[in-house]
């Protein structure tokens, strides 16, 4: 529990983790206690019902305490919410980083969505996320984000350069941009400014800048100038992540998705043949309605070509309400076999990689001694033979260190500085 007697509990992507520290931040602030902020997810109908089972636990566990419930499942099912009777207030999913909403005095709530700041900085933390889209234009037919987050918004380019001067003055060495559809930056403001012009901007304005990371891409939007920052860039760090979803071309077109697998091959080819040290990662859903073997085969094909050594696997979940939930479904024990199958290619590649890296020396951003990342995103632990140097670890976070791979167990790295 915090000091103040209020906690927050989070579940979902990397956004809502984000705003989770927002509100964390507004409690603390404002010194508001016995309270329990929930921040649902509604991505798979598992996530709904992990929310709904954390808002029971926070009751039974702080029976006193009023339980606050925001995010994208409340959004979505509201009516859900409301009727649990451990539930005292559901907040407005496009409201849930304002400051009023956490106040008796609501009057001042603003009724759209306001991108979110945190100007002492992230606790704990080494690395700094700044929020500069929210929300998703797109229809994809198993996804019900847009239903909880709206169309998409985003950030003035110039507000993005002040909060990102702020982040470097407060001494984050790496810095994280993230939206729920990054590459539909812009189409909302004068100019239509891209992705990739707009990165370039900052990366000019900003030279003590020293690394930048993005969250989830969609293929279908990059534009030749965020291709090229990968290539070339190098305080954009080595490691793309898409959002794939599947490798087979019919089963994109049946989840309404813009790009192709030729697409796929074209970016992850171009840019490694410049960047060799690049590795990419992948959102892919597994047992989508009609994926047959042969639609599973091309899509495992997919990721041993091009080598995505970080996945997220996720079981197709039909949602009420999403154009897929009404198409022939997949077995689920045939799902279940995929997903183990894809979760070993996962592992084999990633394992393959971490090997190459065995002896060479790296750069980490260093968290801790059990765990820190390198450039291209594989989790590095320290050995325990430099004691002297481990003992001093504290004036070490947040800190650029150069360390030298000797081995590696499981999906980790083990490093000496």
């Amino acid at each position: 529990m915090k000091k103040n007697n209020s906690r927050v509990v989070n579940l979902g992507c990397r956004l809502n983790y984000f705003e989770s520290e927002v509100i964390d931040n507004i409690l603390s602030k404002n010194k508001i206690s016995d309270k329990i902020v929930v921040n649902t997810c509604s991505v798979t109908n598992q996530a709904v019902k992990k929310s709904i089972s954390e808002i029971k636990k926070a009751k039974r566990n702080f029976p006193n305490h009023e339980i606050i419930v925001t995010g994208c499942a409340s959004q979505v099912e509201r009516p859900v919410f409301l009727r649990m009777k451990e539930v005292s207030e559901i907040i407005d999913n496009n409201l849930k980083t304002c400051e009023d909403s956490y106040l008796l005095e609501k009057k001042n709530v603003i009724k759209k969505y306001n991108f979110p700041s945190l100007p002492n900085g992230f606790k704990n933390r080494t690395r700094a996320s700044l929020q500069i889209q929210q929300g998703c234009n797109h229809r994809c037919t198993f996804c019900i984000i847009p239903f909880g987050r709206g169309d998409s918004i985003s950030m003035p380019v110039g507000e993005i350069s002040s909060r990102l001067k702020n982040f470097i003055v407060l001494g984050y060495k790496e810095i994280i941009l993230t939206g729920i559809d990054l590459t539909s930056y812009g189409g909302d403001l004068p100019g239509k400014p891209k992705l990739g012009n707009v990165i370039k901007r900052l990366l000019d304005l900003h030279p003590r800048l020293t690394r930048l990371r993005l969250s989830s891409i969609d293929p279908a939007e990059m534009d030749e100038d965020l291709i090229d920052l990968f290539k070339h860039e190098k305080r954009l760090m080595p490691h793309l992540h898409l959002s794939l979803q599947s490798g087979d071309n019919l089963i994109l077109k049946r989840m309404k998705r813009r790009h192709t697998r030729e697409l796929i091959f074209n970016i992850c080819h171009e840019i490694k043949l410049s960047r060799k040290d690049i590795t990419f990662g992948a959102d892919v859903i597994v047992g989508f309605p009609t994926e047959t073997e042969i639609n599973f085969s091309n899509t495992t094909d997919l990721i041993k070509i091009c080598k995505f050594s970080n996945l997220h696997i996720f079981p197709f979940s039909p949602k009420l309400g999403t154009p897929a939930a009404r198409m022939p479904q997949v077995d689920n024990r045939v799902k279940y076999r995929r997903v183990q199958n894809l979760k070993k290619v996962s592992k084999d590649i990633l394992l393959d990689l971490m090997a190459n890296k065995i002896g060479k020396t790296v750069d980490i951003l260093f968290e801790s001694t059990k765990k820190s990342y390198t450039n291209d995103f594989f989790k590095v632990s320290m050995v325990d033979g430099n004691k002297k140097n481990i003992l001093d670890f504290k004036n070490k976070i947040g800190k650029i260190l150069r360390v030298k791979i000797k081995s590696q167990n499981q999906d980790f790295l083990k490093a000496e500085f």
